[in-house]
């Protein structure tokens, strides 16, 4: 029999830390219902890349499609320092759950919805993996281009669970570089 000690600092060692926290999907998660127009009004990240740029990004705007296969079919439109927007198209493919899909062309391993009303706001949770670099992400989506005061609630409570603070995130402020009509 092991002695009591050990056994007690195992748990606590096997106990996830923060920044492995059980991140929840939305419960059941309608794909035809969250596609379209989406603005990305905040994100939290501690992803370096993201900290040296918050303070000069823009919001980006994503246009989002439901394929018959559960898959997501995005178009994102991102503001560029030069005044222009580049456009990126990507599909996320339906993981293990619904709500849950990846997208290994963006290094993107886990990503969650999780939670939208569908009408006014979506909060995403990322986990990428690049150059053998883990790093959490949170995104704000609204369907206009500012916070929606719920979604926003919902994102201050999970930026400790997921491992983050608040210091490592940013509302985006509007941009006129992407536009809807992009999109269409």
């Amino acid at each position: 029999m092991l002695p009591a000690l050990p056994v007690a600092a195992l748990l606590v060692l096997l106990q996830p830390s923060p920044g492995q926290a059980q991140v929840p999907i939305q419960a059941n998660f309608d794909p035809s219902k969250f596609q379209g127009l989406w603005y990305v009004v905040g994100a939290v990240s501690d992803d370096q890349g993201f900290q040296d740029a918050k303070d000069d990004m823009k919001m980006p705007m994503v246009s989002v499609t439901s394929l018959a296969n559960g898959d997501l079919a995005l178009k994102f439109g991102y503001p560029t320092p030069d005044g222009g927007c580049q456009k990126i198209q990507t599909t996320y493919t339906k993981g293990a759950a619904d709500g849950q899909f990846s997208s290994p062309a963006m290094g993107q391993t886990d990503i969650r919805v999780v939670s939208t009303d569908y009408d006014n706001f979506a909060l995403m949770y990322f986990e990428t993996q690049k150059a053998g670099e883990r790093n959490v992400w949170l995104q704000l989506y609204a369907r206009a281009p500012v916070p929606f005061p719920e979604g926003a609630q919902k994102m201050q409570e999970l930026v400790s669970q997921v491992g983050l603070n608040p210091g490592q995130g940013a509302l985006l402020p509007k941009s006129e570089q992407c536009t809807s009509a992009m999109f269409q």
